[in-house]
């Protein structure tokens, strides 16, 4: 019995670790493809608050996870006023573990 509980226990911790992994995954992903659709300096960088990565199922044969993230940019006009454009991007992962833009809004 303690041995199907450790077994149990550890199935349970290798999957939420690879959960985070594939969101830090998609996450760098859309950052770079952010920096290069948008032509942003090298030096730009994001911080949590403005990116949120969520995470849904796929009915799609091939395709295992939708991540749907968006990612706020912050910048100014010519006028100095403050504008937040929030872009969506969405990957498909596919059941070999590959990462695929499908979208970018």
């Amino acid at each position: 019995m303690k041995r199907f509980a450790i077994l149990l226990f550890s199935t349970l911790v290798f999957a939420c670790a690879s959960d985070k992994k594939d969101v830090q995954t998609v996450r760098d992903m859309a950052v770079q493809e952010v920096k290069k659709q948008m032509d942003l300096p090298e030096g730009t960088a994001f911080n949590n608050d403005n990116i949120e990565v969520t995470e849904q199922a796929s009915d799609t044969e091939g395709v295992e996870t939708i991540y749907v993230v968006k990612i706020s940019v912050k910048s100014q006009d010519q006028d100095g006023n403050e504008m937040v454009k929030t872009h969506t991007l969405k990957y498909e992962k596919a059941e070999d573990n590959t990462y695929k833009l499908a979208s970018f809004n």
